[in-house]
C-alpha cells in the first residue's frame, strides 16, 4: 500500500475546494473530485473515506487559513480601530475568495451530531476572541470603550455573515471602515474610571 503524503492530501483538498466553489455540496461527487485532482478513485478513498470526511477536512483547512490571515492583518494594523477595519476587510476578502465556504458551514451545522464537534466552531471562537482582544486593547489605551464585548462581537460578525451571504457582490472599498464606524456609534461608550475599575475587578474575581 502506498504511503499517504501531505502533498497528495493538499492536492485533493485544493481540487475539492475548486469543485465546491461551483457546485453545491449535494451536487459534488467524489468521482468529480478525483478527476479534478487527477487521482484515481481508489487513491481518493484512501485519503477520505466519504464526502462527509472530505468536507470536514475542507472546513479545517479553510478555518486554519482564515485564522492565520486574520491574525496577520490585525498585527499589521496600527491601533484598535484600524485592527477592527483590518479584521473586517480580511473576513470579507477571505469569504469572497472562497465562495463555497458558506455552503460547507451550513451543511456542517445542519448535519451536526451531538457526539461530534462542529468543524467550524474552533475558527468561530478564535475569530470572536480576536475581536474581543481588540476591544480590550482599545479600552486599555483609551481609544474607545465597549460595554458588552460579546454582544458587539456577535453583532459585527453576524452582520458580516449577512453581507457576504445576501449583500451585493460589488462592494465599496470603504465598506470595512463604514461597518466599524457603525459598530462604534452603536456600541462604544465614554470611558469612565468607574466602569474600567469594575470590569478589571470582576475579571480578578
Amino acid at each position: 500500500m502506498r504511503t499517504k503524503t501531505s502533498l497528495q492530501a493538499e492536492k485533493i483538498l485544493a481540487a475539492a475546494a475548486r469543485l465546491f466553489a461551483t457546485h453545491r455540496f449535494h451536487e459534488a461527487r467524489m468521482e468529480d473530485v478525483a478527476a479534478l485532482a487527477e487521482v484515481g478513485k481508489g487513491t481518493l478513498y484512501r485519503y477520505f473515506e466519504d464526502k462527509e470526511e472530505l468536507y470536514v477536512a475542507l472546513l479545517v483547512r479553510a478555518g486554519a487559513g482564515l485564522s492565520s490571515r486574520l491574525r496577520a492583518e490585525a498585527e499589521q494594523a496600527g491601533g484598535p480601530r484600524a485592527q477592527l477595519v483590518a479584521i473586517v476587510r480580511a473576513l470579507l476578502g477571505y469569504f469572497g475568495d472562497h465562495p463555497h465556504l458558506f455552503d460547507l458551514i451550513q451543511h456542517a451545522e445542519v448535519m451536526q451530531r451531538p457526539d461530534r464537534e462542529l468543524p467550524w466552531r474552533k475558527t468561530r471562537e478564535e475569530t470572536m476572541a480576536l475581536v474581543r482582544s481588540v476591544f480590550e486593547t482599545a479600552e486599555k489605551v483609551g481609544e474607545f470603550f465597549i460595554d458588552d464585548w460579546d454582544t458587539a462581537t456577535l453583532m459585527l460578525l453576524g452582520g458580516l455573515r449577512a453581507i457576504v451571504r445576501f449583500g451585493a457582490k460589488e462592494r465599496p472599498d470603504d465598506l470595512p471602515e463604514r461597518l466599524v464606524e457603525g459598530l462604534l456609534v452603536g456600541h462604544a461608550r465614554p470611558r469612565t474610571a468607574a466602569r474600567v475599575g469594575q470590569r478589571w475587578a470582576s475579571a480578578a474575581n
